[in-house]
């Protein structure tokens, strides 16, 4: 059964109770994705079965076993968040909500969407680590799958990995999942190195090994006498990280042979004073190599992980590497931050949220409001966070991270956005120094700001004069031109359209500015004017629109009061009967004046048609055809007027100007521009009193510059 390796690994750290859960989250994800089929053909299920078997290994709590069986049945069936948090609760719906939102699949490799899904996958993982961790898994999962995808897809996904997804997992510090993805990447996306790299590993594997258990019995067999109690194991590089190795060391003119550390012996003990009582013995037995020390212990790395470093030369002159740590050391070390999540795991319970206190968590969050661009957003982590780094000090002694090359001006943007604004001068040790200089480790740096608010300078973006080195104050220093530039354009916009406005000698109080555009804000229009991506005819046009409408809100409001309530059938006269009821044909819409006729239905009912209607051409029952005539009356009848006319500034607001002089109530107006000959069309719907009213108003519109062509429609 597909779960046999998940369920074995549960039971060996879970009570029954919690089992429970597991298996009902399981039967549900395997009902949701039922009939669904991976790449490989195999039924879909196993995927988040492999996941939370990653997440198992770790030995993590139910919750988030349970989140990586169901991580996507949201996203890929019908099945709703709510419904989630009804069967397993907030705790595991949140989860899974957030992993919905980074759906990056094996399918996906739209360039847009991947780094909308990794800035989603960082800013998720500051939030709650335990996001990232099933992430994680995730694309294990996936990398140990990339054989089934075309060979373009698995390129993508192998270097998407290297490049984010295993940094991020080792900056977690989760080792063993990062070697695990690396090396998968790494057979896909170089697949000769890979091979060659294999090949020499293999070489010397079988003496380098007989080596490594000599060592490991003569270090037991000695700490035995002093009584400290041990485990001792060894561990041969990862390929990638010997892959890697090579490179640096072909640059320096050195084969492969020299490399010394491709088996680690790794010693665990119970606490911190044992790991240097190890540490001396082990010097003791075999010569140290100069300068190969590192203490890990009293200097955490920037993942916090602790261990003391050490290369030695055996007997038979072969340089290993010895890594010393305690218990709960080494569990971080494997494990990372998710060794907080252990199931009732008690090396780490007081240090359940320490991933809070890690400043490059807190700055994934703050770059999320500050930084627009995705693509700016992952090159500020790749660069700030991802790359090798500088320790420098505060004067106040607080530790700060930056990456190698970076300056005083790096520093005054890590500290403060606005610090870096008016950074004026720094001090490096004391001593005044350029603001272009590169710190090193242990430095301390201060900033002096600078009163005056001139803002940052555009020497600073200058990458040959190298004052700044990380992408994050980069970014920073490009935002502030951005801003100020776009304040210059909208002013310069304003001014533009105010000056179309007086142009079109309209007073600015009969136009409401703000409402020039339906989907956008004025201040985004304004900015569109002042780059020029709207030009002045445009800007005519809007005008032209908006006092159009503003003149018949005005014809309208001043209309109510004296329009009488519109029933033209009252006053119609049909012959041959008193009780017929009158209704005006829709198709010809007669008025006042009009010649008329009435066309009599089966009932009672009478249509009042114009005399010239085409509906009534191809009528056969003449018998139907009644007289009929109009009585006096002022009431007001709707007309649909068409003006066809060359397109000109002003033109609307001049057909207005002959409606309102008319005492014409002006219902409505719609245009259509054709910007190829210059014309346009003009609708519009005026109640008048009778048909010498229209004929007088059709005539006044001929007589309108522009023009060419007015009638009626029916």
């Amino acid at each position: 059964m597909i779960t046999d390796n998940l369920y074995n690994k549960l039971n060996s750290y879970l009570p029954v109770e919690e089992m429970i859960k597991i298996k009902t989250a399981f039967k549900f994800a395997n009902k949701a994705h039922r009939g669904q089929k991976r790449k490989s053909g195999h039924d879909f299920i196993v995927h988040p079965v492999e996941v939370a078997y990653h997440l198992a290994r770790l030995e993590l709590e139910p919750n988030v076993i349970v989140a990586g069986l169901l991580h996507d049945v949201i996203e890929d069936t019908n099945t709703t968040n709510k419904e989630i948090e009804k069967k397993f609760g907030i705790e595991v719906s949140k989860l899974v909500s957030s992993l919905t939102k980074l759906n990056i699949t094996e399918d996906n490799i739209d360039e847009h969407v991947e780094k909308k899904n990794l800035r989603n996958f960082l800013v998720s993982m500051a939030e709650d680590v335990r996001v990232a961790i099933i992430k994680l898994a995730d694309r294990l999962h996936n990398v140990e799958t990339l054989q089934y995808l075309d060979k373009e897809k698995r390129q993508k996904i192998a270097k998407e990995t290297l490049s984010i997804h295993a940094p991020i997992a080792d900056k977690i510090g989760m080792n063993d999942f990062k070697w695990r993805l690396e090396d998968e990447s790494f057979k896909y996306l170089m697949p000769n190195e890979f091979k060659l790299t294999s090949k020499l590993i293999k070489q010397k594997r079988e003496e380098r090994e007989i080596a490594t258990k000599r060592m490991i019995s003569q270090i037991e067999e000695r700490l035995s006498t002093e009584n400290i109690s041990v485990s001792v194991s060894g561990r041969p590089k990862h390929l990638f990280s010997v892959h890697n190795k090579l490179q640096r060391y072909k640059q320096l003119g050195r084969n492969f042979s020299d490399i010394e550390d491709l088996i680690a012996i790794r010693i665990v003990v119970k606490n911190t004073k044992d790991c240097y009582l190890v540490l001396g013995v082990i010097h003791e037995l075999w010569r140290p190599v100069t300068g190969s020390f590192d203490d890990y212990i009293s200097s955490p790395k920037d993942n916090l992980y602790q261990s003391l470093h050490t290369v030695v030369i055996n007997d038979q002159g072969q340089k290993i590497e010895f890594q010393i740590r305690t218990d709960a050391m080494h569990l971080y070390a494997e494990d990372g931050m998710a060794s907080h999540w252990k199931y009732k795991n008690t090396l780490h319970d007081n240090n359940k949220d320490l991933y809070h206190d890690i400043n490059w968590t807190q700055n994934l969050l703050e770059w999320e409001t500050e930084i627009v661009e995705d693509s700016e957003y992952l090159e500020s982590v790749n660069n700030d966070i991802l790359s090798d780094k500088v320790i420098v000090n505060s004067p106040k002694n607080e530790v700060f991270t930056l990456p190698i090359g970076s300056t005083p001006l790096d520093y005054a943007y890590r500290l403060h956005t606005d610090l870096g604004h008016s950074c004026q001068a720094a001090f490096v040790n004391g001593v005044l120094v350029p603001l272009n200089k590169k710190l090193n480790n242990g430095d301390t740096v201060q900033i002096q700001k600078s009163d005056l608010d001139n803002g940052p300078s555009l020497d600073w973006l200058n990458e040959n004069l190298g004052f700044i080195a990380t992408a994050n104050a980069r970014n920073k220093v490009k935002s502030w031109f951005k801003k100020r530039e776009r304040t210059e354009n909208i002013k310069r916009g304003k001014d533009q359209i105010l000056s179309n406005i007086r142009l079109s000698n309209i007073e600015t109080s009969e136009i409401n500015i703000n409402d020039f555009i339906d989907k956008d804000s004025f201040e985004t229009f304004a900015y569109k004017v002042g780059t020029g991506e709207v030009n002045n005819e445009e800007i005519i046009n809007l005008i032209n629109q908006q006092q159009a409408q503003e003149t018949v809100k005005k014809i309208n409001s001043k209309s109510k009061n004296n329009e009488e309530k519109y029933d033209p059938i009252s006053s119609i006269v049909v012959m041959g009967g008193k009780d017929f009821q009158n209704k005006i044909a829709n198709c010809c819409e007669p008025v006042y004046g009009d010649e008329i006729v009435g066309y009599k239905l089966s009932s009672n009912e009478v249509i009042i048609h114009r005399i010239m209607c085409s509906q009534l051409r191809n009528r056969e029952n003449t018998n139907r055809f009644l007289v009929a005539a109009w009585g006096h009356s002022k009431q007001l009848t709707p007309t649909k007027v068409m003006i066809e006319a060359y397109d000109r500034m002003g033109l609307i607001r001049d057909i207005t100007d002959v409606v309102w002089g008319e005492k014409t109530n002006l219902h409505s107006i719609n245009s259509s521009e054709d910007n190829q000959n210059g014309t346009c069309k003009i609708q519009l719907t005026v109640y008048t009193r009778d048909l010498g009213q229209i004929i007088r108003l059709l005539g006044k519109m001929e007589k309108t510059p522009g023009v060419y062509k007015v009638s009626r429609i029916e």
